[in-house]
């Protein structure tokens, strides 16, 4: 199955963070936005689990984006996807579509906390 480009209805932002050396160590730098693209949406499931005395609900997303030079560099270790002012982390990241002319960005998000 290709992908249809008018099924990706959404705008996101994906965000990356550069590793920076603080003088002691090399640390996680400060996210900056990497590009915009469009996608389409599906969510997973969701849940709530609690730690800590704490509940949490979190909300488990894909989205699905052409693949390109920079949607093929997308990596959990370094990178986030925002939409509708919400964070998504990204969990996995895996090829789609007939010709693997897609990206698919499975994400995880707690409900109770915006970008």
């Amino acid at each position: 199955m290709r992908i249809d480009p008018g099924e990706l209805d959404r705008r996101i932002e994906l965000w990356r963070s550069a590793d920076v050396d603080d003088g002691t160590a090399t640390v996680k730098g400060e996210p900056a936005k990497l590009t915009a693209r469009w996608a389409r949406k599906i969510d997973v499931k969701d849940g709530e689990k609690a730690s800590a005395g704490e509940n949490a609900a979190t909300l488990a997303s894909r989205f699905l984006v052409l693949s390109d030079s920079v949607t093929r560099t997308l990596n959990p270790a370094s990178d986030t996807l925002r939409y509708k002012g919400r964070s998504y982390e990204i969990v996995g990241v895996k090829e789609s579509g007939e010709r693997d002319d897609g990206i698919e960005i499975t994400t995880s998000s707690r409900t109770d906390v915006t970008a």
